[in-house]
């Protein structure tokens, strides 16, 4: 992938963060904020944001697979991609919310034994099943985490058993496990014991939400930027039938899924629309987009993971509980929160998550060697 490319995916994560960031500076209850509802209209689609990321990462992790000699090199790299931002930006909430959160806005932040999930990127219902003690993330973002984790490993699954036909068989893989959506209301509808609202409670999770198997629904928003992968490598559907077949279904169930589980079912179509038509014009119209490869948009989507790690508990904070004294000029708190957020992204990424990252790759990759020289040794 050239470097003309990795700009435009760095200008949509650009895209994709921001509008992440302004949602949630805009459209939480207006008693947080001291501008109220001023912005809440603007920004209210933001959300999409997080779909928006979905779809890119289906498309780097189509690369990124294609360019990793096996399953734990794959998992290695994506460990020292993540744990490093995470590590610290949980710390950070944690003393953050610790020190300045007097009104317990986030009172999930206060809780030590969050870290457990945060850290292993783990949905805290699996630590709440185990223990019986209730966990939850640090910081409520963290929850797309969790999603990135479920894609990751079926998609690593899935080409590492057959790399030469990864792109038939991940849309298959995607769109039965999509459909695995409807087994907990045929389950709960021809089993009566699984109908308890404790047991019901498990399975609503399922089917969307933040729960243990919420990819089953978001799986829809990954493929696409499978799909994408393969028309940039130059691959033509219309010559291709079954591939082009799988991916109407594809796209079917996305429809069909959005207007089952999504109330704004108008603003989620509009919104795919959207991030299909950026990734058609990359892909075979790229001079229409070329102011997002200017340096601002492209570093800020660099550095868009740990903005997004920090931004919500950290950033409304801040703006709850400084943005007054700006009096009437409190509407312009959230843009100077960004900046403070995008500095500290900035400064982790270049002094600390880069360096973390390559001593993690080198430390697990020179154990794994070791291994190997053992096992060689001594059989």
């Amino acid at each position: 992938m050239n470097k003309h490319r990795i700009d435009l995916l760095d200008g949509f994560r650009f895209i994709a963060i921001m509008a992440v960031v302004l949602y949630h500076f805009t459209n939480e209850s207006a008693a947080i904020y001291p501008y109220g509802n001023f912005f809440r209209h603007i920004f209210s689609w933001g959300y999409l944001g997080v779909q928006f990321f979905f779809m890119i990462s289906g498309f780097v992790i189509s690369y990124t697979l294609e360019n990793t000699a096996g399953l734990l090199s794959f998992y290695r790299n994506r460990f020292g991609r993540l744990f490093p931002a995470m590590l610290l930006c949980t710390l950070l909430t944690f003393i953050v919310c610790s020190l300045l959160d007097n009104n317990n806005l986030f009172r999930n932040a206060h809780d030590i034994k969050n870290f457990a999930p945060s850290l292993t990127f783990t949905n805290p219902s699996i630590f709440t099943f185990i223990t019986k003690i209730d966990f939850h993330w640090i910081n409520g973002s963290y929850w797309s985490l969790w999603v990135e984790i479920q894609f990751y490993i079926i998609a690593s699954m899935v080409y590492y058993l057959n790399r030469k036909h990864f792109f038939r068989n991940m849309l298959l893989a995607g769109i039965a496990i999509s459909l695995l959506t409807y087994i907990p209301d045929l389950l709960t509808n021809y089993i009566p014991y699984l109908a308890s609202p404790k047991r019901n409670g498990v399975f609503a999770g399922w089917k969307y939400g933040n729960e243990v198997f919420n990819i089953t629904f978001f799986i829809l928003w990954f493929l696409p930027g499978v799909v994408f992968y393969q028309l940039y490598k130059g691959l033509r559907l219309s010559q291709n039938i079954f591939p082009a077949i799988l991916t109407a279904v594809m796209l079917f169930c996305l429809v069909r899924s959005i207007r089952n589980y999504n109330p704004d079912f108008f603003a989620m179509v509009l919104g795919s629309f959207i991030m299909f038509v950026l990734f058609l014009l990359m892909i075979y119209q790229k001079k229409y987009l070329s102011f997002l490869q200017k340096p601002f948009f492209t570093r800020i989507g660099l550095i868009s993971y740990s903005i997004y790690l920090i931004h919500e508990d950290i950033g409304i904070l801040l703006i709850n509980k400084y943005g007054k004294y700006l009096g009437d000029f409190s509407p312009l708190s959230p843009f100077i929160v960004i900046g403070i957020v995008t500095c500290f992204a900035e400064l982790s990424y270049r002094f600390y998550e880069k360096r973390a990252g390559v001593f993690l790759k080198r430390m697990f990759g020179k154990r794994r060697v070791a291994i190997h020289k053992a096992t060689v040794s001594h059989p």
